[in-house]
């Protein structure tokens, strides 16, 4: 593929993600208003097992299908790639279906015994015909990422979130009114006509690809299965183990916060708002932080692959810093306007009490998302396993033992800690297998200082426009931009970046065009 393309198709993919990201945050911001704080709490209940089915039906082939379509592509083994394609289909439609009867089968036992909440049953049956399509589409798209067509997952992504929320605003109205479990209900059918649609666009954009092995599949194949296995089981029971224990703690939450005294409306209520408002806030400006690392990290593989370690060194070095700059711009934002975007997004003055207090945890969470796709590409999977098993069972175990007694407040505790303590373990796997040198000066104490002081000019501009405007919404995005632009100009005055940083970051861009 010609460099031109490579770089169109990967300022398409970086639309798409963040175009993706903003259709589905302001979904989010609709049912909030739609369901209220304890609708969204039964629906995160509902997506907790959902995810564990998910994770199921899709079991790691499409990653498998990229790494293993890309490889015999390269070796010019198209019978191999062609019979690999459709191993992983039929591989992908069995782990569907069986996900899917799974799903039928307990979803009236684990809504009431293990969701405690009977409210949850019927979106989980609405849910059952949505996994074995969403397991053969995922597959098809692991195909488009092996040959690097990206741009047709990528709008297949675009337009499964509009099909999506039209359907779900088109009978949200009808099944509201008899309940919030109903009005779970409707999102699940939006959820299953999205995934409908998902396969039905990207099998009829498979079927008329121009496949790299559609006229030269004459040799003899290999079973392509166990190939197929040794890469998507690993991945899958990481998955799965990871699924489970997020399902048995975000289940424990609510229960645990009815032993501490509260109701079990109040409880679904704080729950929802946590993980169906407040997180998903927090994490959205990561959209732009995604797609740089979507861009930058795949570097990492090949150049580890060829022992480039001076060009690993450089790249991890930068994306890390760039991580620690954002993730303390956004806390500065946060803790600078708490209440008012609270308000403008939810209309709720929970979320804003809840920003202010959970926006610390910003930059360990964009740290930890990045360091491990980093690991993940320096071949360290087993590594960020176990990792992520010790924070799950110390999360879990903080909830269990420590909300009944102190409430909420524990919850913000685990959270915290367990989320600090798994970056930082990230961060040590990171420097002992690497060269890297954390600079603990420019990326974490002048960034500090530096947000302080935007904090300061961005919370006197928002005052001083209010009394000249009193479009509160205008008030707040000139008050950020003039904030995130302070942040920038003290970085740069305390020599935390620098011109020459920036061009270095687009060297790393344009290299991964090559």
């Amino acid at each position: 593929m010609k460099k031109k393309n490579l770089v169109i198709g990967t300022i398409i993919l970086t639309i798409a993600t963040t175009l993706t990201r903003l259709i589905g945050f302001i979904f989010r911001i609709y049912l909030s208003n739609v369901l209220g704080a304890e609708g969204i709490g039964l629906y995160q209940l509902i997506l907790s097992f959902y995810f564990l089915m998910v994770t199921l039906s899709i079991s790691g082939i499409r990653t498998a299908v990229s790494k293993i379509i890309s490889e015999q592509i390269a070796l010019k083994n198209y019978s191999n790639a062609k019979h690999a394609m459709h191993q992983s289909i039929g591989l992908s439609f069995f782990t569907g279906l069986l996900a899917a009867g799974l799903t039928f089968y307990l979803a009236n036992y684990v809504g009431v015994n293990v969701l405690n909440d009977e409210r949850t049953v019927l979106a989980l049956y609405f849910l059952v015909p949505s996994l074995p399509l969403l397991a053969i589409s995922s597959c098809i798209k692991g195909y488009f990422y092996a040959v690097g067509k990206v741009i047709k997952p990528a709008s297949s992504q675009v337009l499964e979130q509009i099909i999506r929320i039209f359907v779900i605003f088109s009978i949200m109205d009808y099944y509201l009114p008899k309940g919030l479990g109903y009005g779970c209900a409707a999102v699940a059918i939006g959820m299953t006509a999205e995934e409908l649609f998902s396969l039905f666009y990207i099998w009829i954009l498979y079927i008329f690809d121009k496949k790299p092995y559609s006229k030269k599949a004459k040799t003899k194949h290999d079973n392509m299965i166990y190939s197929i296995l040794r890469v998507s089981v690993p991945i899958s029971a990481t998955s799965y183990m990871n699924s489970i224990l997020r399902m048995v703690e975000n289940v424990l939450i609510p229960a645990r916060l009815i032993l501490h005294g509260v109701s079990s409306v109040d409880a679904m209520s704080l729950y929802g708002i946590v993980k169906g408002m407040v997180l998903p806030l927090l994490f959205f400006p990561s959209s732009i932080l995604t797609s740089l690392s979507s861009i930058l990290i795949p570097s990492v593989a090949g150049d580890n692959a060829v022992s480039n370690e001076k060009k690993v060194t450089y790249t991890l070095s930068k994306v890390l810093h760039f991580t620690a700059l954002s993730g303390i711009l956004v806390v500065s934002v946060f803790i600078s306007f708490p209440e008012e975007i609270g308000m403008i997004v939810y209309n709720n003055p929970l979320v804003g009490n809840m920003l202010k207090t959970m926006t610390f945890i910003c930059p360990f969470m964009y740290l930890n998302m990045v360091i491990s796709s980093m690991l993940n590409a320096l071949g360290e999977q087993v590594a960020s396993f176990k990792i992520n098993i010790i924070e799950s069972i110390l999360k879990i175990s903080i909830i269990y033992y420590f909300v009944p007694i102190y409430g909420f407040n524990a919850y913000l505790f685990a959270l915290f800690i367990t989320t600090a303590l798994n970056t930082l373990m990230y961060l040590f796997r990171l420097l002992k297998i690497s060269c890297i040198v954390f600079d603990i000066s420019n990326w974490i104490f002048k960034p500090l200082f530096a947000s302080i002081l935007a904090s300061f000019i961005g919370r006197y501009i928002y005052k001083l426009f209010l009394t000249i405007n009193n479009s509160v919404i205008m008030v707040l995005i000139s008050s950020i931009i003039i904030l995130s632009l302070s942040y920038l100009m003290f970085l740069i005055i305390f020599k935390s970046v620098n011109t020459i940083s920036i061009k270095q970051v687009k060297k790393i861009r344009f290299r991964m065009t090559e």
